[in-house]
């Protein structure tokens, strides 16, 4: 098959260069994972960037992780005794990876996680469907996770040995079953984005076939051919954010690039003689990153055996993890302290199925990364979860913009900006967290001349209940009520938001200031730095920490009290959870955030409150919360005390005034938890406060509040008048209690 190339412009735009010098045995498995794994154990170099790529040498057992970038070497993460074909992150539930690793190892499937020294060990066999099944030895090859969790594996004879091979289907309860069987090499799967179409290579023949898949119940149709490679054998294989099926060739010196269709787009010379699997990174910049091999090489030329890279124009997608026992997921929030109502939790895969689900849906919420602690995100109609909708990510420099899907986290973007060197004006102390789902529920970050997080948004587009898309832009009418919406208007898909250059920031600590010296100062110490937390546990004469974020030089001393010279954790956290303090300049991602993206803060083992109040009322009120410390403290963590302007969101809790606010991070202790919290706004609304919509709060006397709400419930009424989008929360504390019409 001949290529135009008056047609087909190279997706190809830099020379191949080596990751590494080492040369693999048989390398294979390359994958893109969206959250990256820590290239050193956790205990080490902390603030080191997260790997994105991972791959693996079969024969070797290695797993090793990498950036892609030339020269920028291969990190070992751990090395087994058995064949390793390849690996998949696993999830429990839909959040996030939970850290272990499916592999299709030896003779069949196993988890995998690293253990305390570090090193990588197998923590379940889950089955050994290549035991004993033929009278020649075998062992697990290529595998990949579908676009629904299921984690597809090949298994073939150690000698090639034609009909020997098979492919395996390992299902989201435990169960595996053989669903292909008389291959020889089965290489890939690789799979569309809506998991509907597989790919499988079967190496030796030189075909590639391809299958329809029940996307229920994994099953196959009995699949066609959909091209034959004579140059060599088709190997590892990906498809692209084009839905274009890319096809190592072993043998060939050779990429191969396919539309859906079967035309060949560009076949890609490689200075590796046997290129063996294939990985696109989903993030720009783009890049694709080769795994080859040396085996059956009697010379080696060129990078054989070698991981090359190249920058390329078109993204690739993200690993998916493989979902375990889905029957027993816990549909509850982060923390645990809700469990949610929904009869039904989907994931569409683009805007018109998302479009479809909502105008056919009574009831729908949009979930984020579940860090609510309240109830504003529940339903008793369809949950939605959007981390399987295409990525997004465009920054115009020119209108100092960048623009994003709604799946995307803080901490995502943020290294996303600063590699192209932009930045996020504020962040907020916890950089898990989705951008949509923070701006909804009006978190704020913190800085005196740091607007709330919404402020920064430019325009968004949103499913409205009827499954049109709207676009609402700063400067229209209604754009105040449609940032910070509690997700009462309809389903977030993209967000633009203002930029500015990067700029570098240092964080210093001032340990064992004094409450006397805190209440007297209280304007100047929240000025004195780019952003001032206080952390207070209100009893003693000690009030706790200044938590200073400065871009120009700090003062040498705060309150009498000189910064310290060594990291702290927070709440009782390791320093290590932290992100890097001393005094220490780093790129602003790396320093706004209080909490390292890498790490996860806590377990979910807490919960929070938080009440914002006009700034004159600020100093009243730590003298209000300081008088029942006494009921406070046995069941606080940790409490933090932040600045913010005022905004014009009509539902912010800065919404038209300056603002502080008073946050606690409680024991998870429900039932106490509950009951102090009317005693503490027994103190604190009548100086004003605004509890935070995303965390827990007793009240529901919010109407006087906030001098916008007659008009953000008219725009809900217009947008939603059959009440998609509402559920019990917004019903108590915005609409009435009145039915569902």
């Amino acid at each position: 098959m001949t290529i135009d190339s008056a047609q087909h412009t190279s997706v190809i735009r830099s020379a191949w260069a080596p990751v590494d010098e080492r040369r693999l045995f048989l390398g294979e498995g390359a994958r893109f994972l969206e959250t990256g794994i820590s290239p050193v154990p956790e205990t080490e170099q902390p603030g080191t960037a997260a790997h994105p790529f991972v791959l693996v040498d079969i024969l070797d057992g290695a797993l090793y992780s990498t950036t892609a970038e030339p020269g920028s070497g291969l990190t070992l993460q751990g090395s087994l005794d058995e064949p390793l074909g390849a690996v998949a992150p696993v999830r429990q539930h839909s959040s996030a990876p939970d850290g272990r690793w499916i592999a299709a190892l030896g003779k069949g499937l196993a988890l995998l996680e690293r253990c305390a020294t570090g090193e990588l060990q197998v923590v379940e066999t889950l089955g050994e469907p290549a035991a004993g099944r033929s009278s020649v030895p075998l062992r697990m090859n290529d595998a990949v996770v579908d676009p629904h969790g299921r984690f597809w594996a090949g298994a073939m004879a150690y000698d090639g040995d034609a009909g020997q091979g098979f492919l395996l289907r390992l299902d989201p309860d435990g169960s595996i079953q053989i669903v292909l069987e008389d291959l020889a090499i089965p290489n890939g799967p690789a799979f569309s984005a809506d998991g509907a179409t597989m790919y499988l290579s079967d190496t030796p023949t030189g075909w590639i076939r391809r299958y329809r898949v029940d996307i229920a119940t994994g099953g196959l149709d009995a699949g066609e051919d959909f091209i034959h490679i004579s140059e060599g054998g088709p190997d590892g294989m990906t498809v692209d954010a084009e839905d274009c099926l890319w096809s190592a060739v072993w043998g060939g010196s050779c990429l191969h690039r396919y539309s859906p269709s079967g035309e060949l787009l560009e076949r890609i010379e490689v200075p590796v003689r046997q290129p063996t699997s294939i990985a696109l990174s989903a993030a720009p910049p783009y890049r694709v990153m080769v795994t080859s091999a040396t085996e059956n090489l009697q010379e080696l030329t060129d990078h054989d055996g070698r991981v090359i890279t190249a920058e390329v124009s078109v993204a690739g997608r993200p690993a998916v993890s493989h979902l375990r026992s889905p029957e027993q997921e816990p549909q509850a929030n982060w923390a645990g302290n809700l469990t949610y109502s929904a009869d039904r939790l989907v994931r569409p895969r683009s805007i018109e199925e998302l479009a479809r689900i909502v105008s056919e849906s009574d009831q729908v919420k949009a979930l984020g990364s579940r860090h609510s602690f309240s109830s504003v995100a529940d339903t008793t109609g369809t949950l939605v979860e959007l981390t399987e909708m295409p990525r997004v990510f465009s920054l115009d420099a020119e209108a100092g913009t960048v623009t994003f899907d709604a799946a995307t986290r803080y901490g995502d973007l943020a290294a996303a900006l600063q590699d192209q060197g932009w930045a996020l004006p504020n962040m907020a102390s916890l950089p898990h967290i989705t951008v949509a789902g923070s701006v909804a529920t009006g978190t704020h970050g913190s800085g005196d001349h740091n607007p709330p997080l919404a402020s920064s948004v430019r325009s968004l587009d949103m499913i409205l209940a009827d499954g049109s898309l709207r676009t609402f832009s700063r400067g229209d009418a209604d754009f105040d009520g449609a940032v910070v919406s509690l997700g009462a208007l309809g389903v977030v898909t993209t967000l633009t938001l203002d930029v500015v250059p990067s700029f570098e920031v240092r964080q210093d600590i001032y340990d064992g200031v004094s409450w006397a010296g805190v209440l007297e100062n209280f304007e100047e110490l929240t000025g004195a730095a780019y952003s001032v937390s206080l952390f207070t546990r209100w009893a003693g004469e000690d009030f706790g920490l200044v938590w200073m974020k400065s871009t120009q030089e700090p003062p040498a001393e705060v309150l009498g009290v000189r910064a310290r010279s060594q990291d702290i954790g927070l709440a009782g956290g390791p320093p290590e959870f932290a992100t890097e303090q001393g005094g220490r300049w780093g790129s602003w991602d790396q320093r706004l955030p209080h909490f390292r993206l890498d790490f996860t803060p806590s377990n979910g083992d807490e919960l929070q409150s938080e009440y914002l109040l006009p700034r004159e009322n600020a100093v009243e009120g730590l003298r209000r919360m300081r008088a029942l410390a006494a009921e406070i403290e046995p069941l606080l963590l940790i409490s933090e005390i932040r600045t913010m302007p005022a905004d014009e969101q009509w539902l912010s809790g800065a919404s038209g005034r300056e603002t502080v606010g008073f946050h606690f991070t409680w024991l998870q202790r429900e039932a106490e938890v509950a009951a102090l919290l009317p005693r503490l706004e027994e103190q604190l609304l009548p100086l004003g406060a605004r509890p935070h919509w995303g965390k827990r709060f007793a009240t529901t006397e919010i109407a006087s509040l906030y001098p916008r709400l007659g008009d953000f419930t008219r725009l809900a009424e217009e947008l939603d008048p059959h009440r998609t989008f509402r559920n019990a929360f917004l019903e108590d504390l915005l609409f009435g209690s009145e039915s569902r019409s």
